[in-house]
């Protein structure tokens, strides 16, 4: 499925049209929500700070649902990232991509593969 996003409300239609795939497709509710949160923060993060929007691509692939985000700006976060202090108000979001996602790479053209394993 490809997903045109280019302000919140298409982001919030996206990934309910998206997760609904999902659950059609008998994928545990753990491993969509996994999914919602990881999409939610990378591109709530490209919204919020880039322009031009962001296409995404999802499926389910091999056991795992794959999304592709790509960029206008080519938006590529850093490779690890820790987590914020106790009492940071912002910065929490990237580790828990991380601890979420079993493979996250970006492509020469700065695409951006997130794969999140289907939980039995």
């Amino acid at each position: 499925m490809i997903f045109e996003i280019e302000n919140y409300r298409a982001l919030k239609s996206a990934m309910d049209e998206f997760c609904t795939f999902l659950h059609e497709q008998n994928v545990h509710s753990e491993s969509v929500f996994d999914c919602k949160l990881v999409a939610y923060e990378l591109l709530g993060n490209v919204l919020k700070h880039s322009t031009g929007g962001a296409k995404l691509l999802g499926e389910i692939c091999d056991g795992f649902i794959e999304m592709r985000i790509t960029t206008s700006k080519g938006f590529t976060p850093p490779k690890e990232s820790v987590c914020a202090e106790v009492y940071s108000e912002h910065g929490r979001g990237l580790f828990l991509v991380d601890q979420l996602c079993a493979q996250k790479e970006t492509s020469v053209d700065g695409t951006l593969l997130l794969k999140i394993r289907i939980k039995e």
